[in-house]
């Protein structure tokens, strides 16, 4: 081999010699694009295709910034528990990243961070993602977030707003927001207004609930929410607010458990058709419910409004035929109502221990038309002056069914302590109203809750054929008196008694009492028969 052919020999060795090893270079390079995991700057992360996902962070930088690519490829998804292992007090986001998923539960209980950015292109926040982040102050939500997972903040003790005004803490939700999840804000302690944006068509289950500090809730003129879910707001402080005329069902307890001094008043729009069990319950002060005129309003559930001890007045529209149970159960100080010209039902113990707190004059009456009940006006007892001379006499009455075979509720006030049953009487400690002939010849039934409150220590009752459900629960009657004992009781006739220490029966038999009152842990009685029938 001659000189020549040597020298080309090398030369085309050398040519591939460098090919191969680029060629290597190239496969290694593809390799590594394909799988592994890499780490920059404190960032590990995965690679696929010409994205990655970081996947944890090991810096020790008090504010993160996560940049919107890393080793030349965008970031395109945070996982769970990213940054789990870090201390830092703040995380922000590169409003430069095109297009970004957080993982399910990708912050939970990270106890450090208190402000958090997040980029103009997220989409969602899923479900948990935020949850007991119990420092977590502040944080931007993008105008363009469309979903709130369930569980989203939930547990987040600390968080007051998402705007960049610290002096005018609100949290407002995305315009463009058409899910908000169930629990999203539960427990939330902190927040104290709430804006939602004009998309959100349901706020769902306890999303606020015992937020307890949040008293202002603004859905704006546009909005399109039409159903406030269960416990959506439940032991909330919210005041005044005007609810969405685009609403159609208000849920279970949505409303309930409000103790705020200012949530007097509530107005239901026109197009609510629903209002679910226990929706207002408890708000011991709201005094006064309107409907909008024309109201659509055709199902009101179980307890809807019981015990608003505050509540004086409710003109419920005529598009309803039925009042459920407890509807109004401990409204101590409802004194003005009328029962609809359709109304065809009335639950057990809609009205129990209404009226019994109250110095105002009743006005109770039946809407002319209806034929199913009636309200009856017993005869007027008196009340001692501050001087004990002289009395004035006061009106109370019953509900009942338009035949008077039902008692539904007694309404009215009646106090043993500062009342007598007439001028000339000495004592007003037996409420025996009941024994007039118009009353006891017809009255068959003692309907649940009917004395439900009563301040008397002796209830003098005809014979009847039927005693209902708490009869006397949460009075302070002491003794009872029935003309007879033959008669049906229901399984919790004694429900909420504890005082209860006399019956009386002038016939009959005694033993379903006996065992009524066995079956509700009431065993210190005394039964007396061929009683004395008391004055």
């Amino acid at each position: 081999m001659t000189s020549r052919q040597k020298i080309i020999l090398v030369s085309v060795l050398v040519v591939v010699a460098v090919i191969l090893v680029a060629l290597g270079g190239y496969f290694i390079s593809v390799y590594s694009s394909s799988s592994g995991e890499r780490t920059s700057n404190g960032f590990t992360y995965e690679i696929d295709g010409k994205t990655v996902t970081i996947i944890s962070y090991s810096g020790s930088d008090m504010t993160i910034t996560v940049p919107a690519k890393i080793g030349g490829r965008r970031v395109a998804k945070i996982a769970k528990g990213a940054f789990s292992s870090s201390t830092a007090t703040s995380l922000v986001f590169d409003d430069a990243i095109a297009e970004l998923t957080l993982a399910e539960e990708c912050f939970k209980g990270q106890t450090t961070l208190t402000y958090v950015q997040l980029p103009s292109a997220l989409k969602e926040i899923p479900a948990s993602a935020f949850e007991d982040c119990t420092k977590l102050e502040h944080i931007v939500i993008p105008d363009g977030v469309t979903s709130i997972g369930d569980n989203a903040f939930e547990g987040c003790t600390s968080l007051s707003y998402t705007g960049n005004d610290s002096n005018n803490k609100v949290i407002t939700l995305p315009s463009q927001l058409t899910y908000l999840g169930e629990e999203a804000f539960k427990d939330c302690s902190k927040i104290n207004s709430v804006v939602f944006g004009s998309k959100l068509q349901k706020i769902s289950d306890s999303a606020f609930e015992n937020c307890k500090l949040l008293a202002k809730i603004n859905f704006g003129s546009e909005s399109a929410v039409a159903n406030i879910a269960e416990k959506a707001f439940y032991k909330t402080a919210v005041n005044g607010f005007t609810l969405p005329d685009s609403l159609n069902t208000i849920g279970d307890y949505a409303f309930a458990g409000i103790t705020n001094s200012s949530f007097s008043k509530v107005e239901i729009p026109v197009n609510v058709t629903q209002i679910d069990s226990y929706a207002f319950s408890g708000c011991t002060y709201l005094k006064t419910v309107t409907f909008a005129e024309g109201s659509q309003l055709k199902i009101l559930e179980e307890g809807v409004f019981k015990d608003c001890t505050r509540l004086t007045s409710v003109s419920l529209p005529d598009t309803l035929t039925s009042i459920p149970a407890l509807a109004f159960n401990g409204c101590s100080n409802l004194v003005e109502f009328t029962i609809g010209a359709n109304v065809e039902t009335i639950g057990e113990g809609a009205f129990g221990g209404i009226a019994n707190g109250s110095t105002n004059t009743i006005k109770f009456t039946v809407a002319e038309g209806n034929d199913n009940f009636v309200v009856v006006k017993l005869d007027d007892y008196y009340e001692f002056n501050s001087e004990h001379t002289q009395t004035t006499p006061l009106s109370h009455y019953l509900l009942m069914t338009a035949d008077k075979s039902e008692l539904l509720a007694y309404i009215g006030r009646f106090d043993s302590t500062d009342c007598v049953n007439d001028q000339t009487s000495s004592t007003a400690n037996s409420f025996n109203f009941l024994l007039s002939a118009d009353i006891s010849s017809k009255l068959k039934k003692i309907g649940a809750y009917a004395f439900s409150g009563l301040k008397a220590d002796k209830l003098c009752l005809p014979n009847v054929s039927e005693i209902g459900k708490g009869f006397i629960s949460s009075s302070s009657v002491k003794n009872v008196y029935f003309e007879g004992g033959d008669c049906t009781l229901d399984e919790d006739v004694f429900e909420g008694v504890s005082t209860l220490r006399v019956l009386g029966f002038r016939q009959g038999t005694i033993k379903d009492f006996i065992d009524a009152l066995n079956d509700s842990g009431n065993n210190n009685i005394t039964f007396e028969d061929n009683y004395i029938w008391p004055d």
